[in-house]
């Protein structure tokens, strides 16, 4: 394992560090009620909640009005009271984005009984992030799984929930959900791509599953992202380029590019109608990202064709093991059309409607062998063999390395290619219904368009190729969701006591369909392989209230219940009837606060239910080298959670630490039964799982009066299973090596993840900012026995470092401007999370803005 650089951690501390806003605790739930500060920092204007102090919903107003008119940062009346208030030097802004990046709203927040954290448009432009999901790589105890710009299957983990414990974490987009409760491990990742980067106000990510507003799908966490609306005319227009000099196994190396252009065009209109219109177009190309490889016993007989360029190397488990090839760079092409229209009903009450379509292809036409025969040509190799005991096992492979046998799977070096469209629309009615009344409420429709997803059995280079393939056919994929939500600040003119109430109601469809291929090149169908069709069903209905009682000077109490009706319908896994089944569940939540002077205390309290997805019930897939069985039977988990939080606020920043237990019984796990040339593996329902984590937070700007900021957050975490069942289990060389899932840890949660990130303003238009982000080891076999990091196939360790420098001018026609230039994995660390990591990559950027 390596060791985190600690130094550099002393040297951010000393030089440079960026301000990880956070969510402040709102003690009100009304935007008529809630305490302010406005920051006019050198990105613009953030309002948020901190503590109420120094500011009051004057200034608050006077920032909005700022922005709505187009007034310069060194308005004399503002700066007065922003250097008065917040004691930050003024007329710093006359060059940045301040219209392109806020809204001016007072963010209505009733997630204080969790853990929070935010991060803003202003920080988001000191990363190099060219996708929504980067936007979140530095909040804490937070992993993605981004294996290249682009990546479709950028899977999220939170927490105690894995990255491919998907459906433990939540998503939202101005209300709209982003998560994929259809698809559960490597292909359920948030639909990320559905959120222009450039389009993000901020994001919150809140822990745990302590509000009754969510469902138990926020076992891990949810992420709320807040999308901006203009205040006036405005075009917006952002380039980048993205370089990847890459080198790895044998002839795995090679230069990937990508490239990214954004545009948007917003306007007010008659103050009352806002419209805003968007572009996102993304190409990238990645690095390959799987390898062909035999680790299923290899022997030293006579035989076999004589090969040259095969890796020898081990495998995560130690076993000698040969690689002959890889999949070839994968290429993602996406586009992103959006409109956005608002209508403000009355000044405190808006209506939002929001259509998103998205053309996304991504390809791997190019996979590589490594292997030539004595006269130069490719070894194409021959069938998969059997290899499911010992005996089988052992038979001599089809090649000869130096004489060594080992097998050459024909069918691995296969093309494939994806395409999708999809439609996302949303309609949400927010703000003051009364004096005393608030209205949150969302409906929204997302659909797959298309879905097909093709591969080749053959290169189209093997003087073999049949033609033949398979495919996949996401027919049906949409879901359906509403969410209703009434608050106030003051029941019943009581101003100690606030209370929110509200409904949720979702439905999730799926139709899939498999078929040969007698043809690749133009997908020509052959026969509907029937034993893969899977169809499926699932609906919730809830009902949802909480409500926070002060009840001392600096003491408050909050209670909530949410209860749920579940259900499984239309089921079909492997073209077998599956029957309809129904659930229902309680879960109680308290959280406990008390917040002498700068000081703050929470402890709370959530049980949560997370009931099984579709894929887990119904979405039994097969391939020639894998088989995933889905279980109809599956239980809800049923989580006990708990967090305690301590904070102390400094000036302009707060030291916080989050003490947290999970203890969930029935969990839904992935488990593999198999492994080697056909892996095999199923969900089933785990006794009982428990995680224990401490967190430390850390930020703070302006340093000592000074231009440097600086931010570091840092997770312990163990999770393990306390009681787990006797997992029937074949090792890759056909040795039974049957285990006791008790006592394992969870696999792909590693103990430690550590973040850090320095900004230097050197000027008011220039900043340079060097991150870090390091997690160690974990493993990806469930009975633990992968032992070998830095190859194929583990979870490493790793530490990435990240440098970026912008600089903002603005010429005299008013038109702004913003060059970046970036470098990620600054170190070049190469690093595996089962496929590789990207290695270091150069960025070039370019906004303009009128």
């Amino acid at each position: 394992m390596k060791q985190f650089p600690l130094a550099l951690i002393g040297l951010l501390c000393a030089s440079s560090a960026w301000a990880a806003q956070d969510v402040e605790q709102q003690k009100q739930f009304s935007r008529k009620n809630l305490s302010t500060q406005a920051d006019n920092s050198s990105d613009g204007i953030r309002v948020s909640g901190a503590n109420g102090e120094h500011a009051g919903e004057q200034l608050a107003q006077a920032a909005d009005e700022q922005v709505q008119t187009g007034k310069s940062s060194n308005s004399d009346n503002l700066n007065e009271q922003k250097e008065k208030d917040s004691g930050e030097p003024a007329g710093q802004n006359e060059t940045v984005f301040r219209e392109m990046v806020i809204t001016g709203e007072i963010e209505r927040d009733s997630h204080f009984t969790s853990p929070s954290m935010r991060v803003t448009r202003a920080q988001v432009e000191q990363q190099n992030a060219q996708t929504t999901e980067e936007v979140l790589k530095y909040m804490p105890s937070l992993q993605i799984r981004q294996r290249y710009v682009g990546d479709p299957n950028g899977v999220l983990g939170i927490r105690g929930a894995d990255m491919f414990s998907t459906a433990r974490s939540m998503v939202y987009a101005d209300g709209l959900p982003l998560h994929n409760f259809l698809q559960a491990s490597f292909n359920g990742a948030p639909r990320w791509s559905l959120v222009g980067p450039n389009e993000i106000d901020s994001v919150d990510v809140v822990y745990g599953p302590f509000s009754a507003e969510y469902s138990g799908n926020s076992i891990g966490g949810v992420a709320n992202i807040r999308t901006r609306m203009p205040h006036k005319q405005e075009f917006y227009f952002e380039g980048s380029l993205f370089i990847q000099p890459y080198k790895n196994y044998g002839e795995d190396k090679g230069t990937f590019i990508g490239d990214r252009q954004y545009f948007s065009y917003g306007n007010r209109i008659q103050d009352k109608f806002t419209v805003f219109l968007a572009y996102n177009r993304l190409e990238a190309q990645g690095q390959p990202m799987s390898y062909f490889i035999d680790n299923t016993g290899l022997s030293n007989v006579p035989g076999g064709t004589p090969v040259t360029g095969g890796i020898r190397t081990p495998d995560t488990r130690g076993t000698p093991s040969i690689i002959y090839g890889d999949t070839g760079p994968e290429k993602v092409n996406t586009h992103l059309f959006k409109g956005k229209f608002g209508y403000d009903i009355t000044s405190d009450l808006q209506a939002l409607f929001t259509v998103a379509y998205e053309e996304r292809t991504r390809n791997q036409n190019h996979p590589s062998n490594y292997l030539y025969t004595a006269n130069g040509d490719y070894f194409w190799g021959g069938n998969a063999p059997t290899c499911n005991s010992v005996a089988t096992c052992s038979t001599p492979g089809n090649a000869s390395l130096d004489g060594t046998r080992f097998d050459v799977v024909r069918s691995g070096f296969g093309e494939s290619r994806d395409k999708r469209e999809t439609l996302n629309l949303g309609l949400s009615l927010r703000g003051a219904l009364t004096p005393d009344w608030d209205v949150d409420t969302t409906f929204s429709y997302f659909d797959v368009l298309k879905d097909i997803r093709a591969t080749a059995f053959f290169n189209h280079a093997d003087p073999g190729n049949t033609g033949a393939g398979q495919l996949q056919d996401f027919r049906k994929f949409n879901w359906w969701n509403y969410d209703l939500k009434l608050s106030t600040p003051m029941l019943l003119g009581y101003d100690k006591l606030s209370f929110l109430a509200g409904y949720h109601f979702d439905q999730y469809n799926l139709s899939f369909r498999q078929y040969s291929l007698t043809s690749y090149e133009d997908l020509t169908r052959g026969a509907l392989q029937a034993n893969r069709n899977n169809d499926g069903r699932t609906s919730t209905h809830a009902i949802f209230a909480q409500s926070m009682f002060r009840f001392m000077p600096d003491w408050d109490i909050t209670a909530g219940v949410r209860q749920e009706w579940w259900e499984a319908s239309k089921g079909v896994a492997s073209n077998v009837a599956v029957p309809d089944r129904t659930e229902t569940a309680t879960s109680p939540k308290v959280s406990l606060g008390y917040e002498p002077g700068q000081w703050k205390f929470r402890y709370s309290f959530g049980r949560a239910h997370r009931f099984p997805v579709i894929a887990e019930l119904f979405q039994s897939l097969g391939t020639p080298t894998s088989i995933l069985v889905a279980n109809a039977t599956l239980k809800p988990e049923n989580g006990v959670h708990h967090n305690f939080m301590m904070e102390y606020g400094l000036p302009k920043g707060y030291v916080r630490v989050n003490v947290f237990r999970d203890d969930i019984k029935d969990a839904i796990r992935q488990i593999t039964s198999a492994s080697g040339a056909l892996t095999t593996s199923a969900f089933q329902n785990i006794g009982e799982v428990g995680t224990t984590g401490v967190e430390l937070i850390f930020e703070q700007r302006n340093i000592l009066g000074s231009r440097f900021d600086f931010m570091f957050n840092g997770t312990w975490m163990n999770s393990k299973v306390e009681d787990g069942p006797v997992v029937r289990f074949t090792e890759s060389t056909g040795v039974p090596a049957n285990y006791s899932l008790t006592g394992k840890q969870v696999i792909r949660l590693p103990h430690w993840r550590v973040n850090v990130f320095g900004t230097y303003h050197v000027t008011d238009a220039w900043d340079v900012s060097l991150s870090g982000r390091y997690t160690s080891d974990s493993y990806n076999d469930p009975d633990n026995r992968d032992y070998k990091n830095n190859v194929f196939g583990a979870q490493s360790d790793f530490f990435f470092m990240d440098f970026k420098t912008s600089y903002r001018y603005r010429f005299n026609n008013g038109l702004k401007s913003r060059f970046s230039f970036g470098i990620s994995n600054l170190n070049n660390d190469k690093a595996w999370v089962f496929h590789p990591y990207p290695q270091r990559t150069y960025l070039l950027e370019a906004a303009f803005s009128y």
